[in-house]
């Protein structure tokens, strides 16, 4: 497995590991490249988003229940919503460009 930054090649995907607690990206054309990205593990990923614009990645977490994200322009992690309730639902997230 390679670590480092998040490649721009176009031909990858972005996948949760809630067991291994990370998140990698894929080469698609190879099949066996994961790279895990760089902000090391998350506490239990469910689900995850790519925003090619801001260079970012967001991901609901399901031990915190909370939505993250990751910018690879600051290289920094930012919590951006964390539910306090304790009705144990997980929180799923999709990313759309409007």
């Amino acid at each position: 497995m390679l670590t480092g930054p998040m490649s721009n090649t176009g031909n990858s995907f972005i996948v949760t590991d809630p067991f291994l607690l990370n998140i990698y990206q894929v080469d698609a054309s190879s099949g066996a490249t994961a790279q895990l990205l760089p902000f090391g593990a998350a506490s239990q990923p469910l689900a995850v988003a790519y925003d090619p614009v801001a260079r970012s990645i967001y991901w609901t977490d399901g031990i915190y229940r909370a939505i993250i994200r990751y910018s690879f322009l600051t290289n920094s992690n930012t919590l951006i919503y964390r539910d306090r309730s304790n009705t144990g639902n997980d929180k799923c997230l999709r990313l759309t460009h409007i």
